[in-house]
C-alpha cells in the first residue's frame, strides 16, 4: 500500500455514504475521512487521532455537537430540497 501507515495493518472498519467514507482503526485509535473514486479506490484526506481528540478542550464535544445538530435539522427535513 503506497504511503501506508503504521494502523493500517489493522482491519478497519468502513462506512460508506454517498461518495465519502469513514474507516476506524479503533485498536490504534485512528478515524479516517475520505472519498471513493469511481472505481471503488478510497483516497483518505484526513486521519484524526483518538487520543488528540479526546485531549483536546473542545474537539470531542464539537464533533459530538456538530452530528447531533445535523441529524436534528436532517430529521425535520431541514435540508430536503
Amino acid at each position: 500500500m503506497k504511503n501506508s501507515k503504521y494502523w493500517e495493518t489493522e482491519k478497519g472498519e468502513i462506512v460508506k455514504f454517498g461518495n465519502s467514507f469513514m474507516r476506524c482503526y479503533d485498536k490504534a485509535g485512528k478515524l479516517q475521512f475520505g472519498f471513493v473514486k469511481t472505481d471503488g479506490t478510497l483516497i483518505v484526506k484526513n486521519t484524526i487521532d483518538r487520543k488528540e481528540l479526546l485531549g483536546s478542550k473542545e474537539g470531542a464535544d464539537y464533533l459530538l455537537a456538530t452530528i447531533q445538530e445535523w441529524r436534528e435539522a436532517y430529521e425535520r427535513g431541514a435540508y430536503d430540497d
